[in-house]
């Protein structure tokens, strides 16, 4: 009688090791770790004494550079010690004292409204003071009387309209200080014209002396044509 086939693979030499040996793998891969809970990676944390050198380093090498005159080699700059000694001797256009006082008081009073470039404001009814014909004109009676009376209602300044809005005299300003700030108005952002002298402060102080009410354009206009 024929023997039925036997499909089950026996084991050849040393097959009993080698199913041993990968049960044994899987199973030491599945065990949990020496204190019972799953290994995981960790990071060592980077010792705060290497920041501080590294700090140290880049504060020495910054103060080394920049005392060295910036990138360049210090003999470029002999007989100066650095940049900055030789720019400190570059010969520069002397800037009247009148400027930094006007400066000053436009940084104090006129700034907030006016603003810094000069282009004042359109919903407050500023006009602006650069490239205004008003500060520009070869005459500045109509400024100065501004400046020490204040302005009320409408004015037109370079062909546009400013609203109704009012600007508060500055008369307890002294002569030099509001010739000045027209002074500097006058030679600041796009605007180039001769300065305010003092005496034309006082003439124009003089002239409208005992008014209180603030100018209007109309009245400027034809009291300074």
């Amino acid at each position: 009688m024929k023997q039925p086939n036997d499909n089950k693979q026996q084991p050849g030499p040393g097959g009993t090791e080698r199913i041993e040996r990968s049960t044994s793998s899987a199973a030491a891969s599945a065990a949990p770790g020496e204190n019972g809970s799953e290994p995981v990676a960790r990071r060592l944390a980077t010792p705060a004494l290497l920041f501080a050198v590294l700090a140290a380093f880049l504060f020495w090498s910054d103060t080394h550079i920049l005392s060295q005159g910036g990138e360049f080699d210090s003999r470029v700059y002999y007989p100066f010690a650095s940049s900055n000694e030789l720019a400190s001797l570059s010969i520069r256009e002397p800037r009247n004292p009148l400027l930094d006082k006007g400066q000053a008081v436009f940084s104090m009073v006129c700034q907030a409204c006016h603003q810094v470039d000069g282009l004042g404001g359109v919903p407050q009814g500023c006009p602006p003071l650069a490239g205004s014909d008003w500060v520009l004109r070869d005459k500045p009676e109509r400024i100065i009387a501004i400046v020490l009376k204040g302005l009320t209602g409408p004015v037109t300044v370079s062909g546009k309209e400013y609203g109704t809005g009012a600007m508060v005299g500055l008369e307890s300003f002294s002569d030099d200080e509001i010739a000045g700030v027209l002074s500097f108005v006058r030679n600041n952002w796009s605007n180039k014209a001769p300065l305010v002298e003092v005496s034309d402060v006082k003439q124009i102080r003089d002239k409208l002396k005992g008014r209180t009410a603030p100018m209007t354009a109309p009245e400027l206009m034809q009291m300074f044509p």
